[in-house]
């Protein structure tokens, strides 16, 4: 396994990006399997057909062959030429059908006329093929051989689960979904960026708990959360990872709450690390598993991170090629970023009287040296009531963070503060 971090998330999108990773089947278990070779994964198994809250845990799915052909035997589409030709969990079938009847199980994708579109029918069964749309001209006899030989059966539905302890049990959760055959962008990216940042908390000291969780999208949140209900009161906030490869700038979405700690300390992050960026209400840019840590009856504010929008979402043009190592390392820096900020941070509580001392106290800043930091000493000093945070503080004071901290650190030093941690 490659050891340098860029290194590590590229090989993890390459070695994986074709992998049948259907809800639950095999190729998802072995991406699983792969991913627990790099952080020690804790695997959970939901067996299929448990009720999940309101949910029900979908069978197993595999596929064999699957093709369309003409009644002469010229094959027309092949799901050995790309795994995303057949609809995910599409039924079985063989048998001859009629051109129309063919057409309303083919699913195209107009916009982008040379792609193939990824589609699916997890919970609304039916059988079907995906091509690119410029290909629908070529289907023009009456009739056609239409096979696809797909198996449902029991198995369980996995979920990866890395947990870094930390001083307390208050926990952040970062979640990826590892879902989606032969996409890249969608979400192997956020995979790639979620196991390189678990493997770099891990050498750290934390205050918080950190947990780590690859899933498929959607039902993997709500199996896992509905089987560990126990944890939720431990989950201070969530942060969803995805598509972070594509040449976009990023998004923040902002949690259902839209003011916390959390929501702050992103946007402030964005606007230090990045030259432009742009943010969004609660599921307003993008739909996914912060709805199920965020929604009815868990409301864990969780924010969401990506680069969406991208032209090539949902087709085999998400792949290898629209996605780059700079980025990934982009958005990696940018939650690191977020996550210090949030484990540093704490509320000081003075236990001085009076105005300090400074001097006697080595805290006299040299206006020489650093004005504005000299011109704020004493608004922060006005502010060590202990209902502030360092973070709040350094925004009331449009300071920076790290800065801000430094200085209050050193009254914690000589013994002027407490430190109250969330």
């Amino acid at each position: 396994m490659a050891k340098n971090s860029d290194d590590i998330k590229m090989k993890i999108i390459k070695d994986l990006w074709l992998k049948r990773r259907d809800l639950v089947s095999d190729g998802y278990d072995e991406s699983l399997n792969y991913l627990a070779k790099i952080i020690p994964l804790k695997i959970n198994k939901i067996p299929t057909g448990i009720k999940c809250w309101t949910w029900i845990v979908p069978e197993k799915w595999s596929v064999g062959e699957a093709y369309i052909e003409e009644i002469g035997g010229r094959r027309l589409l092949d799901l050995k030429n790309h795994p995303l030709h057949i609809i995910s969990y599409s039924l079985p079938i063989n048998k001859v059908v009629a051109r129309q009847e063919l057409l309303r199980h083919i699913t195209t994708n107009p916009a982008r006329p040379k792609a193939i579109p990824f589609d699916f029918k997890y919970y609304k069964r039916d059988w079907g093929f995906c091509l690119p749309h410029n290909r629908l001209k070529e289907f023009n006899k009456d009739k056609y051989r239409v096979v696809i030989d797909s198996k449902f059966e029991k198995g369980s539905l996995k979920i990866g689960e890395y947990t870094i302890k930390g001083q307390t049990k208050k926990t952040i959760v970062l979640i990826a979904h590892l879902c989606h055959p032969a996409l890249v962008n969608d979400d192997l990216t956020g995979v790639a960026v979620l196991v390189d940042l678990a493997r770099k908390l891990s050498r750290q000291k934390n205050h918080y708990t950190y947990k780590f969780l690859l899933v498929p999208e959607t039902i993997g949140s709500i199996a896992y959360l509905s089987q560990n209900e126990k944890i939720i009161k431990d989950l201070q906030y969530g942060i969803f990872l995805e598509m972070f490869g594509n040449d976009n700038i990023h998004a923040l979405q902002l949690s259902r709450q839209g003011d916390t700690e959390l929501d702050q300390i992103a946007r402030y992050a964005m606007q230090k690390k990045l030259k432009n960026f742009r943010e969004g209400a609660f599921r307003q840019i993008i739909c996914n598993d912060e709805m199920v840590f965020n929604g009815p009856g868990v409301n864990v504010p969780t924010i969401s991170l990506s680069r969406y929008p991208y032209p090539e979402y949902h087709t085999s043009d998400d792949n290898p090629g629209i996605i780059s190592e700079k980025r990934l390392a982009e958005s990696e820096d940018l939650v690191l970023e977020i996550i210090n900020i949030l484990d540093k941070n704490y509320i000081p509580k003075r236990k001085f009287k009076g105005p300090v001392f400074l001097s006697g106290y080595d805290l006299w800043v040299d206006w020489r040296v650093n004005r504005q930091l000299n011109r704020n000493v004493e608004q922060i000093m006005l502010r060590l009531e202990g209902d502030k945070s360092v973070f709040k503080i350094a925004q009331d004071l449009n300071m920076d963070f790290n800065e801000t901290l430094e200085y209050i650190d050193k009254f914690y030093k000589k013994g002027l503060i407490r430190k109250i941690k969330n």
